[in-house]
């Protein structure tokens, strides 16, 4: 499959995904957010790809990048093909000083291809992590989060709030959904605080999509982000633009919080 067929394919599959979320059917949208969360390491794209040839992948990196951690990629085994950037070096003059420099523009895309660690042998991969209870995931998230996190007692059906520069929970919430509500504030602070704001529908969903993604990598139930989403799905339209701010944001928090096994290829 070559660069132009894996794009046409990513467009059908993201009309699809709009399509399914304004049906009332979020499954296969919240699979991919599963997925920016456990692949947070690769575009967005590139986890609708995974996904699409492998959905049981839990741990991708190229042929090189295996080899590197004492892994052998298992004879027979098909290849998942991803989509890495074709860059080449041009030269660019300052209008103001003449100053010429060197810089790397972007002009395509070509075919790479990863494996899932299912398909390989070798010695133990550590994956670094563990899934810990509420109390302990909001810890860490308190401390993780760039902004002041305070407790405070927030009327019937408030969970949260925040102005981006501090988020308020509600105290009367238990650990395991201050957490979850803590993930949504935080998405707020980085998508919709001092940039050009996309009205409340899209920001409610993109908020949730990412705490979603986040929460479920970290080990959260996030019960009530199904019906969240729904509530939202009916003004989703750029979700290609909303999707890649999503995966921004989710590796942003991620980073934060964790130190992830670095596999990319």
């Amino acid at each position: 499959m070559n660069s132009n067929e894996m794009l046409d394919r990513l467009k059908e599959r993201l009309a699809a995904l709009a399509r399914e979320l304004q049906q009332g059917e979020p499954e296969k949208f919240l699979e991919v957010l599963e997925g920016v969360g456990r692949f947070h390491q690769y575009s967005f794209r590139n986890v609708l790809l995974i996904l699409q040839q492998r959905p049981e992948a839990t741990l991708v990196a190229g042929l090189k990048r295996w080899n590197e951690l004492g892994r052998r990629v298992k004879k027979g085994e098909k290849a998942i093909a991803i989509l890495a950037p074709s860059l080449k070096r041009v030269e660019v003059e300052d209008g103001a000083t003449g100053e010429v420099r060197v810089e790397q523009r972007l002009v395509g895309f070509h075919t790479t291809y990863v494996f899932d660690i299912s398909q390989t042998e070798g010695k133990p991969v550590q994956f670094g992590k563990d899934v810990p209870q509420g109390a302990e995931v909001y810890a860490r998230l308190k401390a993780a989060c760039p902004m002041e996190v305070r407790e405070e007692a927030l009327p019937a059906g408030r969970m949260g709030s925040t102005d981006g520069k501090r988020i308020t929970v509600s105290s009367f919430l238990t650990p395991t959904v201050r957490a979850e509500t803590l993930l949504h504030e935080w998405a707020h602070t980085l998508l919709h605080f001092g940039k050009e704001r996309k009205g409340v529908a899209v920001e409610e969903l993109e908020a949730e999509a990412v705490a979603y993604a986040v929460g479920r990598e970290l080990g959260l139930p996030m019960q009530g982000s199904r019906d969240y989403i729904l509530q939202w799905r009916g003004t989703v339209e750029g979700l290609e633009a909303s999707l890649e701010r999503i995966q921004r944001a989710a590796k942003e928090i991620l980073l934060a919080v964790e130190t992830p096994v670095e596999v990319a290829a």
